[in-house]
């Protein structure tokens, strides 16, 4: 596909004190060599070398600044605020972008004009962990039962600038944890159009001090909100699920013995066999709120 016909593309990059990983990101972005990338970086005002690794290369970034912001979404929307492209994201400073993931995106966004969102399939790393790395890849039928649970992950999930433009700001800053899963939550309440690829986009790491890793019982917090928010129900789901599967679930998220599991799964199966005939089965066998030990 000739260049020109392939969409600008503009990736946000937050960063707060992330000097030991924000350099592999940025050349994740700069190797791609995607002839119409726009990157823009925000930083919150960092106190270790975050900065003069943005300096070193600023040359192929389109916009940055280093000031106090209040949290990531801020920061995100700080960004948005100023992209130019077609097709945006943003990438955390401890993600990556796979070889080849930029092409992908802009040429089947070019190719077909009907799409708003294109989710690609992510691989998740679990750093000092003998864990094998999973592949998560996207889940079409989910989108319908959003936001029981992310059927996509957050580097992997690019959409047109248009559809942030409903709403002021595009990302809600009163979540700290799940606003990727909001603003799809909001994508789908438009009626966005999704389109899939198998592709692997983007490598997200577990390294033990991201969010994901630290936000523990905080995200369950935010995930109940957002479903709340979005799912009209008299006794919601998450009423039953904090109390009868969660505690069980972060039991077992730390204690993976095959003792435990011959109670825990029947366990988990009586649960969802009781709830799915009011709530439905696919939103009682998806509905989990993970925490990394």
């Amino acid at each position: 596909m000739l260049s020109n016909d392939l969409p600008l593309i503009s990736i946000v990059v937050p960063n707060y004190n992330g000097g030991a990983t924000i350099e592999a990101t940025l050349k994740s972005l700069i190797d791609q060599q995607y002839p119409k990338l726009e990157i823009l970086v925000v930083d919150g005002g960092s106190t270790d070398n975050s900065v003069e690794i943005i300096r070193r290369y600023e040359d192929k970034i389109a916009w940055w600044v280093s000031e106090k912001d209040r949290g990531q979404s801020h920061a995100i929307n700080k960004g948005f605020a100023r992209v130019k492209g077609e097709v945006v994201n943003w990438l955390c400073s401890d993600d990556v972008l796979l070889p080849g993931a930029l092409e992908t995106v802009g040429a089947r966004f070019a190719a077909d004009p009907e799409i708003d969102v294109l989710c690609g399939t992510i691989i998740e790393t679990y750093e000092n962990s003998d864990r094998p790395d999973r592949i998560w890849k996207p889940y079409r039928d989910l989108i319908s039962i959003m936001p029981v649970t992310a059927p996509f992950g957050q580097a992997s999930c690019f959409y047109r600038l248009y559809l942030l433009k409903g709403r002021t700001p595009p990302v809600d800053e009163s979540y700290n944890y799940c606003m990727d899963l909001e603003l799809w939550t909001y994508f789908k309440s438009q009626g966005a159009r999704w389109g899939f690829t198998d592709k692997p986009l983007s490598r997200f790491v577990q390294s033990g001090m991201n969010k994901t890793s630290t936000g523990g019982i905080k995200i369950t917090w935010e995930m109940e909100r957002l479903y709340n928010a979005y799912v009209p129900q008299k006794i919601p789901l998450t009423f039953w699920h904090r109390r009868f599967r969660y505690p069980l679930e972060r039991v077992r998220n730390r204690h993976r013995s095959a003792l435990f599991g011959l109670f825990y799964y029947p366990y988990q199966c009586a649960i969802i066999a009781l709830l799915s005939p009011f709530y439905g089965f696919k939103r009682c066998r998806w509905m989990n709120w993970v925490e990394y030990p």
